[in-house]
C-alpha cells in the first residue's frame, strides 16, 4: 500500500514514514499545516527482532485516516504528539528510494534534523514534494534521486 498525501482543508497527510532511535523504530503519522507540522505517535517497534512488532505501518496508516479530519489541537494533547512550528523549518528533503535504499525524509529544522523512512522501497515520493511545494511555496522542498 503506497503512502497517501491528502491536502484537504490545508493538511497535506504523509503516512507511514518512520524515524530510528538507537533501539527502536518509532512509527509517526505526519500532517503538514500551513503553520505547524503536526507529529502523530503511531506505534513503536524494538530493533530485537524478538521485540519487533508487525504491522506497525499498517496500524499507523489506519491511525492517520482516523485523524485525518481532527483539529491539530486536539490531536496535540496526548502526549506522545508533538509539532514543530513551521517557522522553525529550514527545508524538506525527500529521496527516492532504490533497490538498496528506503525513501527518505528529512525536516531540518533548528537545533535538529527529523529523519523519517518509509518501509517500501519503491514508495514514490514526487506526488509528495508536489504537495509540499504547494503547502509551503517560500521553504525548500527538495527531492533527490540516489
Amino acid at each position: 500500500m503506497p503512502s497517501q498525501t491528502s491536502a484537504g482543508e490545508d493538511r497535506v497527510w504523509a503516512s507511514r514514514w518512520y524515524r530510528i532511535t538507537p533501539y527502536s523504530f518509532v512509527q509517526e503519522e505526519l500532517f503538514f499545516e500551513p503553520d505547524r507540522i503536526v507529529r502523530i505517535f503511531a506505534g513503536e517497534s524494538y530493533k530485537s527482532f524478538l521485540l519487533r512488532r508487525d504491522g506497525r505501518d499498517e496500524y499507523a496508516n489506519d491511525l492517520g485516516e482516523e485523524y485525518r479530519t481532527v483539529p491539530a489541537e486536539t490531536l496535540l494533547e496526548e502526549e506522545k504528539n508533538e509539532s514543530v512550528p513551521i517557522g522553525e523549518v529550514g527545508a524538506i528533503r525527500l529521496t527516492a528510494g532504490s533497490l538498496l535504499r528506503k525513501p527518505k525524509l528529512v525536516i531540518e529544522t533548528v537545533g535538529r534534523d527529523l529523519t523519517y523512512y518509509h518501509p517500501s522501497r519503491k514508495h514514490d515520493v514526487s506526488e509528495l514534494a508536489a504537495a509540499l511545494r504547494e503547502q509551503y511555496p517560500k521553504r525548500t522542498v527538495g527531492i533527490k534521486s540516489e
